[in-house]
């Protein structure tokens, strides 16, 4: 059997300037409600990724909040929404293990 190696450190996300942080989670809560959970979860800087866990099932509610947030944020925004309760898939397990609740 190969020696065992300790776990690796977590890698931490790409932080968002405060008024993006503001802007973002504002936006967002107007679209989804005020029962979520926001996670910044993006390692490349040049690209921001977040991870939505609320309530409610949000359809296209989602591509308008993407709409309002592209007019004011130049980079690339990508945005995974997760119903509470349901198993974690695809990105989203990315932002349960590495993420950062703002």
């Amino acid at each position: 059997m190969p020696a065992a190696r300790p776990q690796a450190p977590p890698i931490a996300p790409v932080p968002l300037t405060g008024a993006e942080a503001i802007f973002i989670s504002e936006t967002i809560r107007q679209f989804v409600g005020e029962d979520v959970v926001l996670r910044n979860y993006s390692l490349d800087p040049e690209r921001i990724a977040i991870h939505v866990e609320t309530d409610r099932d949000v359809g296209m509610e989602k591509y308008d909040c993407l709409g309002v947030l592209m007019t004011r944020i130049d980079r690339p925004i990508g945005i995974e929404v997760t119903r509470r309760g349901t198993r974690v898939r695809g990105n989203a397990k990315h932002a349960y293990r590495r993420g950062v609740i703002f």
